[in-house]
C-alpha cells in the first residue's frame, strides 16, 4: 500500500467518531471550550432559555466520556455541562450558562472549539478527563505469523489526530509529505536527511508517531514560531548552532531574585552563552542563540511565579500550679529552776535561778543546766518558717513548764503564661519571631594563660568569657502550600526563660519546645504539642517511734506535702493569604 494509500485508509477506520474529552480554558477574550472527537463529524448548534443553554449536536459520533453529567464548574461563565447519547449517532453536549453569550463554533485540529465571547475571568482549565480508547483489533500482516496483540491500557501522550499506517522501505522523504499532508502541517526537512523507513504505525497520534520515526533514524523536529516544522540530522543541527549569531536578552523576573534563577538557566546555555544578572532591575541577561533564548523564556514562566504568602499563628499556653500544705507540731519543755533549753521560747532564759526569765540574745541558743531535772525539745528544728496559722499553748505543771506551738500553712500558686506569636513569609521560606532577652553566660576558663606568663606553671590565671543564651518565645516556621490547598508545615516553637541557680554555676535556663511537621488545611488549628507533667513532694519529720503511733503520731512529727503540676499546650493556625496568578 503507498503511503497515500494508507492515509486515506486511516481516515475510513477512525471515522467512528468518539467524543472523548470536553475542556473549558480562558482565552484572550472570553472562553474557549474545546470538545474532543475521535475522527470526522458534522455538527449543529443552537441555543434554548430557562435557564440559558448553548446545545451542540454531533452527527455521525459516539458517546465515550466518562460521565454524562458534570456539576458545579462555575468557570468562565459555564455552570454545567450535560451530554448524552441523544440518538443511536448522534451525541449532545449542553452547555449550561449563567447568563446569554455571544458564541462561535469551529473545527480544531482536535475536533470542535466554541469561543464564548465575554469576561472569562482568570479561571483554572477544567476538563472532563480523557478517555482511553480501545487499542483496535490486531490486524494479520501474514497468514502463517499473525500480528501480537496491542495492549489496551496506555498512557495519553498527545491529544492530537491519530494515524494508522504502514512503511515498508519508503523513503523518509515521502513518510514526511504522508505527515504533513494528513496533519496539515509544513514540514521541511534537511539536505541530509535521508534513509528509508519501515514501520507499522497503529492509532498513535500523528505527532507522536513522527518523532518516533525522526528519532530512530537520529533525526530531530523542530517548530519555529510561524508554525513551519523544519527536519534535521543533530549532527547537522549541532553544526548550525556552532556558527549562529550570539544575541543578548533581557528578561525581567518579577517575583524571583535574579541570583537564585542564574543557577537554573546556566544547565540551558550552549558553550558559548553566558547569563549575567542585573541586581538593580532584578533582571537575568542571557547571552545566547536563539532556541536557548526561547527555552530560558519559557522556563522562567514556569517558576517565576508568584508565590503564596502563609500567615503562621501560635499559641502557647503554659500553666504552673503549685498545691503546698504543711502542718506541724513542736514543744518545748522545761524546769524553772533546774535544766532548761530554750529555742522555741526565743531569747528568754532563767539565767540566775530566780524564777523570773530573763532577755538574752535572739540568736543565742541557750541551755541552762540547773540540777536533777528534766528538759526537752520536740521538732525545734522543724518549724515551718512561714506559716498562715500559729498557735501557742503553754501548760505549767509544778517547776514545770511545757510549751507548744503548732505551724499550718496551705498554700496555692498559679502561673498562667500566654503567647500568641505570628508571621507572615513566603512560600517555601522559613520565617522566625523572637520575643525574649539573650541571657549573658560567664564562663571561666581556669588554665588560661595570662599576659606575661613566665616561666611554666607561672602567670596563670582564670580568664573569662561571656557568651549569650537565647530566651522567651521563639517560633520558626516553613511552609509549603501543596498543590490541593493544603499547607505542610516545618516548625519550632519555644518558650524558655533564666533563673539563677542555687550555686555559683551562673543560669538556669527553663525550656518548652516542640519541633514538628505537620500536614493542615488552610485555617485549620492543630494541636502540636501538649504536655502535662506533675510532680509531688511529701516531707514527713518527726521523733522516732512516736511519730508512726497511731492517731497521736501527728503530736510529733511535722508534714510538708507539695504538688507541682505544669500544663504546656503549643497549637498553629496556618492562613494562605496570596496565591499564584
Amino acid at each position: 500500500m503507498t503511503p497515500m494509500l494508507a492515509l486515506w485508509a486511516a481516515a475510513v477506520i477512525s471515522s467512528s467518531g468518539p467524543v472523548t474529552e470536553v475542556a473549558i480554558t480562558p482565552a484572550e477574550a472570553g472562553t474557549s471550550v474545546v470538545i474532543s472527537i475521535e475522527g470526522d463529524v458534522e455538527y449543529r448548534d443552537f441555543t434554548m432559555e430557562g435557564p440559558y443553554r448553548l446545545v451542540v449536536d454531533l452527527m455521525g459520533a459516539r458517546h465515550a466520556l466518562p460521565h454524562e453529567e458534570f456539576g458545579e464548574i462555575n468557570r468562565g461563565g459555564i455552570q454545567s455541562v450535560r451530554t448524552s447519547q441523544y440518538s443511536a449517532d448522534v451525541v449532545r453536549v449542553v452547555l449550561i450558562l449563567n447568563e446569554p453569550r455571544r458564541y462561535s463554533v469551529a473545527p480544531d485540529e482536535r475536533g470542535l472549539r466554541i469561543t464564548l465571547d465575554g469576561p472569562g475571568g482568570n479561571f483554572l482549565p477544567w476538563s472532563s478527563g480523557r478517555t482511553a480508547l480501545p487499542a483496535p483489533e490486531p490486524v494479520a500482516t501474514d497468514a502463517a505469523q499473525p500480528a501480537q496483540p496491542v495492549s489496551m491500557l496506555r498512557p495519553v501522550q498527545s491529544q492530537n489526530r491519530r494515524i494508522s499506517m504502514q512503511f515498508t522501505n519508503t523513503p523518509i522523504q515521502d513518510v514526511l509529505l504522508t505527515f504533513a499532508a494528513f496533519s496539515g502541517k509544513s514540514i521541511v526537512p534537511g539536505a541530509s536527511v535521508q534513509g528509508l523507513v519501515t514501520a507499522d504505525i497503529r492509532d498513535q497520534p500523528w505527532d507522536v508517531a513522527m518523532k518516533a520515526i525522526l528519532a530512530r533514524h537520529g533525526l530531530i523536529a523542530r517548530e519555529d514560531d510561524y508554525g513551519i516544522i523544519n527536519v534535521d540530522a543533530i549532527a547537522d543541527l549541532n553544526q548550525r548552532e556552532a556558527v549562529e549569531p550570539i544575541i543578548t536578552v533581557p528578561h525581567r523576573i518579577n517575583y524571583a531574585t535574579a541570583t537564585e534563577l542564574s543557577t537554573a538557566v546556566s544547565p540551558l546555555l550552549t558553550e558559548r552563552g553566558s547569563v549575567t544578572t542585573g541586581q538593580g532591575t532584578n533582571t537575568l541577561i542571557v547571552n545566547d542563540i536563539q532556541r536557548v533564548q526561547d527555552a530560558v523564556a519559557a522556563l522562567l514562566r514556569e517558576v517565576d511565579v508568584r508565590t503564596p504568602q502563609v500567615s503562621i499563628q501560635a499559641k502557647i499556653v503554659f500553666v504552673n500550679r503549685t498545691d503546698l500544705d504543711e502542718l506541724g507540731l513542736t514543744y518545748e519543755l522545761k524546769d524553772s529552776r533546774g535544766n532548761q533549753l530554750n529555742q522555741l521560747s526565743g531569747g528568754l532564759a532563767d539565767l540566775d535561778g530566780d524564777g523570773i526569765l530573763d532577755q538574752v540574745d535572739q540568736n543565742q541558743s541557750v541551755v541552762l543546766l540547773g540540777g536533777n531535772s528534766i528538759a526537752a525539745l520536740g521538732n525545734a528544728k522543724e518549724r515551718l518558717t512561714s506559716p498562715s496559722l500559729t498557735l501557742l499553748s503553754s501548760l505549767v505543771i509544778g517547776r514545770h513548764q511545757l510549751i507548744s506551738f503548732l505551724d499550718a500553712l496551705s498554700q496555692v500558686q498559679l502561673s498562667d503564661v500566654q503567647a500568641i506569636p505570628q508571621v507572615t513569609t513566603l512560600d517555601n521560606q522559613q520565617a522566625r519571631l523572637k520575643v525574649g532577652t539573650d541571657v549573658p553566660v560567664r564562663t571561666i576558663d581556669a588554665g588560661a594563660t595570662g599576659a606575661g606568663g613566665g616561666a611554666a606553671g607561672q602567670g596563670l590565671f582564670p580568664r573569662a568569657q561571656v557568651s549569650t543564651e537565647e530566651t522567651g518565645i521563639i517560633l520558626e516556621a516553613t511552609p509549603h502550600v501543596t498543590a490541593n490547598g493544603n499547607i505542610l508545615l516545618e516548625l519550632s516553637a519555644e518558650r524558655s526563660s533564666a533563673e539563677l541557680a542555687e550555686s555559683d554555676v551562673g543560669f538556669i535556663k527553663q525550656t518548652q519546645e516542640a519541633r514538628t511537621r505537620v500536614l493542615v488545611e488552610d485555617g485549620e488549628t492543630a494541636v502540636i504539642a501538649g504536655l502535662t507533667q506533675t510532680e509531688r513532694n511529701e516531707v514527713r519529720t518527726g521523733i522516732p517511734l512516736l511519730m508512726d503511733l497511731p492517731l497521736i503520731g501527728r503530736l510529733f512529727r511535722v508534714n510538708r506535702e507539695q504538688t507541682v503540676q505544669r500544663d504546656l499546650i503549643i497549637l498553629v493556625t496556618p492562613h494562605i493569604v496570596g496565591g499564584t496568578n
